[in-house]
């Protein structure tokens, strides 16, 4: 359910306003730092984005309450933009960061994620992708996956004792 109103918001934002013109200015930070996310620059954007989060956001892995913590992400990651940003992309980079398992994991020696992280990085040689805030987004969200197990495995040890 979470995907589909995702993509029904992405798309009633892009048919009613576009790219607004304030998300390619200089005034207004905080606007276009809380809005970037929701808005693409044209329909094929759009589309690729709206087919990562059908493919992300499937029901059974529950990415629906990692939405918040993504946003946050998107927002934080921001102003390492080189020039303007836009799109759901950051926030999608950062589901993907959240849902990251320890680097013990074979998760992470599966060829599937190699060729995501080798893409995500050689992006950076591509004018139009933000690979900055991308690949900041992800390590970020990275970064909240290993807090969390962190926490939990604290608590639940602290739980044992008391």
């Amino acid at each position: 359910m979470v995907r589909i109103l995702l993509i029904l918001l992405l798309i009633a934002l892009q048919v009613v306003f576009g790219a607004p013109e304030y998300l390619l200015g200089t005034e207004h930070y905080w606007l276009r730092a809380l809005s970037y996310s929701f808005f693409h620059a044209n329909f094929l954007h759009l589309a690729i984005n709206c087919l990562a989060v059908w493919s992300i956001f499937v029901p059974s892995r529950k990415c629906g309450r990692l939405l918040p913590a993504a946003l946050f992400i998107a927002i934080l990651v921001y102003p390492l933009s080189f020039r303007p940003v836009i799109g759901f992309s950051n926030v999608l980079y950062a589901v993907l960061g959240l849902r990251t398992p320890s680097f013990k994991s074979k998760w992470w020696k599966q060829p599937t994620v190699i060729v995501f992280l080798v893409v995500t990085v050689a992006l950076v040689f591509v004018p139009q992708f933000s690979a900055t805030t991308h690949i900041a987004a992800f390590a970020l969200g990275m970064a909240g996956a290993s807090f969390k197990r962190g926490w939990l495995k604290l608590t639940s040890d602290a739980r044992r004792y008391y």
